[in-house]
């Protein structure tokens, strides 16, 4: 303490601080000097050659080295948010029995469902000219008119239904839409496939997938096709007759119901092409959802139905609860088909991990002398107000595409180590170098620098 005291008369302060602050620079400079020599690092240990051309030259070399694994780690990290992806081919002959048909719907047309409307419920008589077109609007999703919707407002307000209610009440039963059945070539009852549910376009007659038994996939484990066909009548009335028809598969966006022309034969050939992006990291950071039944269509339809204050009427039965908003009456369906959404919306609708892209072929053909023929699926038939769809997915000629993603965290890190090894010579041990000269070499040759100094005053 008294040699601090002396110390203090002797010098000033601020040329004691001087001193000490000399003393803990050179004590640096010996332990960076210490670590050019023994590191492993490329060209450091040139930077303290007693040759003055050595030393710059040897910076320079470093600085451009340094500057070099710079742009080519800015690269990489380029290529690793572009999330470069390598697809996958695999062979359906393995996954046969993991392939089953699509969905398959039978709808009423909106004029047939006018019919059936005209004779169900009470409809005023000066609407009754424009409730088919009113109907066509709105189940077909068109730009609708703000008097169709009141018309509807109004029959249903008189009958004391909502929307879902009345289309359901006024759709004849499956077992009279649906006539005949034949499942990869075997007749069954059209019951076990077939149920009346709600869906994006009314009213239908709905087959899914798990209606067919395990038994009856494993039958046709040797097929590369799928074939489903069936007989449809959608009324007894040669004017409001029409039926259409959609299938979809899970994964697939937007779907849109085909007609069926009474009085002819339909031959659909599908094939599909599914992406599936088998990347963990995807689903964890949040850019692609994997959730059974997501679809970015859904998606946005929530968000309308967020900014509407409802919810769509007319929503699928695999689609559930949209949280405690109620539907959308009549009147407020004007919302759902106009919004359209804008640059400040917060909503973020992101894509679905799976996708599924399909092309469907349709062939018709007039039904011709069908009484004389022996196929089971025409028995019972009127040609005049009947027709007759056979859907066939052809296994062979469709695709499954698997997104593997050749960019990982773990990728990118091996790709940096190696850029950094090439031009710098740094690697795990380096980095051990570092981290001990920080931490433990330049904290300790302080120490001691301090100590030496204070001794010799």
């Amino acid at each position: 303490m008294s040699l601090r005291v002396d110390l203090a008369k002797k010098y000033p302060m601020k040329d004691f601080e001087k001193k000490e602050s000399k003393v803990k620079q050179s004590g640096r400079r010996r332990a960076v000097q210490d670590f050019c020599k023994d590191t492993t690092l490329h060209g450091f240990k040139y930077l303290t050659s007693e040759n003055y051309y050595d030393r710059v030259g040897w910076l320079i070399c470093c600085c451009a080295s340094a500057c070099c694994a710079g742009v080519l780690c800015s690269v990489l990290w380029a290529r690793f948010l572009q999330v470069p992806a390598l697809l996958t081919l695999q062979d359906l002959r393995g996954q046969l029995l993991e392939v089953r048909m699509p969905l398959v719907a039978v709808c009423p047309s909106a004029e047939t469902v006018a019919y059936y409307c005209l004779h169900n419920l009470s409809i005023p008589e000066n609407v009754t000219d424009r409730l088919p077109i009113a109907l066509s609007h709105v189940l077909r999703r068109k730009k609708t008119p703000i008097e169709h919707f009141l018309i509807l407002e109004e029959i249903l307000v008189k009958n004391n239904l909502t929307l879902p209610q009345a289309l359901m009440r006024v759709t004849p039963p499956c077992h009279s839409i649906v006539l005949n059945c034949r499942w990869q070539g075997h007749m069954m009852p059209c019951k076990l496939l077939f149920r009346k549910e709600l869906t994006d376009w009314g009213a239908c007659c709905v087959s899914r997938p798990y209606n067919l038994s395990s038994n009856e996939i494993t039958a046709a484990r040797l097929e590369v096709t799928r074939r489903l066909s069936i007989s449809v009548q959608c009324s007894d009335q040669s004017a409001f007759n029409s039926c259409e028809f959609f299938t979809k598969f899970d994964g697939e966006e937007w779907i849109q119901p085909m007609p069926l022309t009474p009085g002819y034969n339909y031959l659909a050939h599908i094939t599909f092409t599914s992406f599936e992006d088998s990347d963990s990291e995807k689903i964890t950071e949040g850019t692609c959802v994997s959730t059974p039944g997501y679809s970015r269509n859904r998606c946005l339809l929530e968000c309308k139905e967020r900014h509407c204050g409802c919810s769509e009427p007319l929503r699928s039965a695999s689609r559930g609860a949209s949280g405690a908003l109620p539907p959308c009456s009549i009147t407020q369906l004007a919302c759902l088909r106009t919004h359209h959404f804008e640059k400040n919306d917060s909503c973020v609708c992101l894509p679905a991990c799976k996708k599924v892209f399909t092309y469907m072929a349709l062939e018709s053909s007039p039904m011709n002398a069908f009484e004389y023929t022996n196929d089971e699926i025409y028995a019972g038939l009127n040609a005049s107000i009947s027709s007759v769809l056979r859907i066939a997915v052809r296994l062979s000629e469709s695709r499954l595409f698997v997104v593997n993603s050749t960019e990982t965290w773990i990728t990118l890190l091996s790709s940096l180590g190696g850029v950094f090894n090439m031009f710098l010579g740094v690697g795990l041990f380096s980095a051990l170098e570092v981290l001990f000269l920080v931490f433990v070499r330049l904290p300790i040759a302080v120490r001691r620098s301090s100590d030496m100094k204070h001794s010799d005053m």
